[in-house]
């Protein structure tokens, strides 16, 4: 069974801080470089003082980053910035977003799930329940994390997870408790609002911990974060707590779960020919050109309603194209090993047919692509700029910008129910849940 248990977590004290605004961030693998001096130049109680602790050139085994976050942590709730809820709650945690124009208003509840190792196959009888990962993550040394985890013996950032609640059960619940004031009210600097309300009732805690226990969850985001938190339970089976790791969990079904496309950007090829890339592509694929974007990304989004499998193209000879699959058994004859949910993804076949068996990006050169640059291919979120800059940097140093569509969140359900993996950066869940809104110590 799935075991999802309400918590008294530690929340910062608006009397201490002040503008919750000024406190909370985004996840910690999001701020770097600037952003980092932006948060904790907000506030001296900023959570990224905690979560994004820079090195010091001096830093020692007994003084470096994470003891200086332990010691943040400690000094906090000695001084009452940090206070423990006097009973234990679930907390609804909802963001209001626009996206393209539309607004959207996504929701869920933050609680601690029971640890337990991936699942790799179905039970014999009776439904199906237990955590799956839905991408490859790409090779990161997850020490950082443990690091922070063994010295501070807290949890500060969200995993995000989802579960089929097709019966709404539990969003009933949910929704019942958002009729109240909210407990914290925040709008970030993209817009976006986040709330939290606390479910204190004991009917509605046990109805929630009832309707988990029969359900599956599917990791979203935070793949990383979970290996660290069962790395720190197998290393401290002393501690009960350990046991369990906090947890935003939301609905399949809810109608603000958004995903965006994560592009590729290539580079580095030794032996890089645009000429010869568009030449293979037309084995399995038809070659629609443009004069702009707009173009491209029109045939690819009546591609993607229709059920079709298209890819946008630029190589920086002025033109953007728009590769439109064939025929989709050719899938069948590459991986026949593989389900057919996974061999129809989009993802799944850029990689197979073009990435791989064109460009000679194997597995091997795959993993060492990065968010930040560096490697074979470069992953570039969906959002804001990222289409105008991928253009700039094929028509700089990069060789290539492969445009994706989304991926639909129920191929994300039907390839995780076969205990199957994406390749990695497959989904980008829109938008990021933030730290510091509720903090689980051990």
């Amino acid at each position: 069974m799935v075991r999802v248990i309400p918590f008294r977590a530690y929340r910062y004290d608006k009397s201490k801080v002040g503008d919750l605004s000024k406190v909370v961030s985004p996840p910690y693998d999001i701020i770097k470089g600037a952003k980092v001096d932006e948060y904790q130049g907000k506030s001296p109680y900023n959570i990224a003082w905690i979560i994004k602790n820079r090195p010091r050139d001096d830093d020692t085994r007994e003084n470096n980053q994470y003891t200086r976050a332990r010691d943040y942590l400690r000094k906090w709730i000695e001084e009452g910035v940090l206070k423990q809820d006097e009973e234990e709650a679930f907390y609804v945690y909802g963001q209001d977003f626009t996206l393209d124009g539309k607004d959207y208003f996504r929701y869920g509840f933050i609680g601690l799930i029971e640890l337990e190792d991936f699942a790799t196959e179905a039970p014999a009888e009776g439904p199906f329940t237990g955590v799956l990962q839905h991408e490859e993550t790409l090779p990161k040394d997850i020490q950082d994390r443990l690091n922070l985890s063994r010295e501070c013996l807290a949890q500060f950032g969200l995993i995000f997870v989802i579960y089929p609640d097709h019966d709404g059960g539990i969003d009933d619940v949910l929704r019942r408790n958002m009729e109240g004031d909210p407990i914290a009210d925040v709008t970030d600097d993209t817009g976006v609002r986040h709330r939290i309300w606390a479910v204190t009732d004991d009917g509605d805690k046990e109805a929630i911990t009832r309707h988990m226990s029969s359900r599956y969850v599917i990791i979203a985001d935070g793949h990383h974060r979970y290996k660290t938190a069962l790395a720190l339970m197998k290393e401290r089976p002393d501690l009960e707590s350990a046991r369990y790791r906090m947890v935003a969990f939301v609905s399949i079904s809810n109608p603000g779960l958004v995903v965006l496309p994560t592009h590729r950007l290539v580079q580095n090829l030794d032996d890089f020919s645009a000429a010869r890339l568009l030449a293979g592509v037309r084995e399995h694929f038809d070659v629609h050109e443009f004069d702009t974007k707009d173009g491209m990304f029109a045939l690819m989004s009546e591609q993607f309603e229709n059920g079709g499998h298209a890819f946008g193209l630029y190589v920086g000879d002025g033109k953007f194209y728009c590769l439109v699959l064939k025929d989709v058994s050719v899938m069948d004859e590459a991986l026949p090993d593989r389900s057919s949910e996974f061999r129809r993804l989009d993802v799944t076949i850029l990689h197979t047919l073009v990435l791989d068996r064109i460009l000679g990006i194997d597995k091997e050169k795959l993993a060492q692509g990065t968010m930040r640059g560096g490697g074979y291919v470069v992953y570039i979120k969906g959002i804001g700029d990222a289409v105008e800059e991928s253009i700039k940097s094929v028509d700089g140093d990069a060789q290539a910008v492969f445009f994706m569509n989304p991926t639909r969140v129920e191929e994300v359900e039907a390839v995780s129910n076969n205990f199957e993996c994406m390749p990695q950066k497959s989904t980008f869940f829109h938008p990021k849940v933030w730290s510091g809104f509720t903090i689980n110590v051990l």
